[in-house]
Order: C-alpha cells, then structure tokens, then sequence
C-alpha cells in the first residue's frame, strides 16, 4: 500500500493513490437515546463526528461531492445495537487504533467505536442476525407458554412493507428462537432472523404475536441486535 502524501490540487494522481487504500470498517454500538435516532441522522452524525475527528475520509469526485460512507444493514429506529459497521474510505494510511481513538472522542456518548478494521465481506453477503429480544410483561410464565404455543404454528402470516408495496409473508422460515430467560417481570429471547437483502426484522413477528394474544397495549418491548452472520454461519466482517 502506498504511502504517498494526498495532493488535492492532482485529480489524476489522488485517484491512482485512493484506489490502492481498502475500504475501512467500523463497527460501532448503538444504545441508550442513540436508539431513537433515524438511520437518516446517524448518517449526519457520523459526517460530523468525522470532520471533528479530522479523519481524511474520502469524498466522492463530480459535480456535488459528499463524503463516502455506506452502511451494511442498517439498524430500525427504536433497535439497540452492539454490532452496527460502517464503510470509509481514507485519502491516507492511518492506524486504526487511532482512528477508532479519535472517532470516539468526537461522537455522542451512546455511540461507541468498537473496532476499526479493513473490509472483509461485502454487504450483499449477509444472510442473518442475531437479536435479543426482551418482552417486559406482569406474569412472564404465562407469556411465555403464549410465545411458545404461538411459535409452533405452521404458518405466521403478516403484511410486510417493501419496495414494490405490502405483500402477505410468511415468517415461520424466517425466524428460529435459539434460547429464552426469565425474570422478574420479563421474558428474553434469543432469536435469528433472515437478514441483508432478503430482510425481516423481530418487530413484524413480536407486532404479530403481541396483537393476536392481545397484549400490544401492556407489553414493552425492547430489541438488541448482538450480531450479524453470512450464509455459512461466519460472523460478517
């Protein structure tokens, strides 16, 4: 990889020397009040995170440049999130240490770098992500006996929003629960979604069971993304 120093007067040069640096990943969490922000804002948030940081991140060549950043799988608004990433560009060689040491003191407190790291997959390539999903409910062996009997239906069949309109899916395929808990007041799940081009988020099968046991008024429901995997299982970098 080149070292050469970035010349913003030389177009030519400047994009021989970009096209030889890798696309930088970050991963980032996304918690507390940050959950509420839309995935439009967090796109803003990271830009001026950035610029304070003073990261030579790379912007796009034309008419309107902008800075480049693209986002794999991003987070609905209200998920808590410990795996989110993030794709740059860098105009120069940095150690990611550093990086992730500056992006964070230039970040809102609920928003933290975990790693810094070159890009390894593409984001066509994931196929599933791990959620834990937390119902807060008054008698939680009661509701977990609804959640299992309605888990074990042969058919879950919701109105799902996409591109071309809303069409009838059926979620059965799309979701495994891999673990539960119980507590005081609350019932955890463990639960693997369908994920990345073909995407199905936890809250179209908690809307559908919460609605048909008639609990949607009394029961809190609060969703954690721990982790996102390709289609053979391994964990998406």
């Amino acid at each position: 990889m080149s070292n050469e120093a970035f010349n913003p007067m030389n177009t030519a040069e400047n994009n021989r020397l970009i096209a030889q640096m890798p696309n930088i990943r970050i991963f980032y969490s996304k918690k507390g009040r940050a959950k509420y922000i839309s995935h439009l804002d967090i796109t803003r948030c990271m830009q001026r995170a950035l610029k304070r940081a003073k990261l030579p991140v790379w912007y796009t060549q034309g008419f309107n440049p902008h800075m480049y950043m693209s986002f794999a799988l991003p987070l609905p608004l209200g998920y808590d999130s410990e795996c989110e990433a993030m794709d740059l560009r860098m105009t120069q060689k940095m150690d990611f240490e550093e990086i992730k040491e500056r992006f964070n003191q230039a970040l809102p407190p609920d928003i933290r770098v975990i790693q810094v790291a070159e890009q390894v997959h593409k984001p066509q390539e994931i196929a599933k992500a791990s959620y834990e999903v937390t119902f807060l409910c008054k008698n939680p062996q009661a509701f977990s006996t609804a959640f299992e009997e309605f888990s074990k239906v042969d058919e879950i069949l919701v109105m799902k929003r996409t591109k071309k309109g809303t069409k009838q899916v059926n979620l059965k395929p799309e979701f495994s629960i891999l673990g539960q808990e119980q507590g005081e007041g609350f019932v955890r799940y463990h639960i693997l979604t369908t994920a990345g081009q073909k995407n199905f988020n936890p809250t179209l099968l908690t809307d559908a069971f919460l609605e048909q046991a008639g609990l949607a008024d009394s029961t809190e429901v609060k969703v954690l993304r721990k982790q996102i995997f390709l289609g053979d299982g391994s964990i998406f970098q």
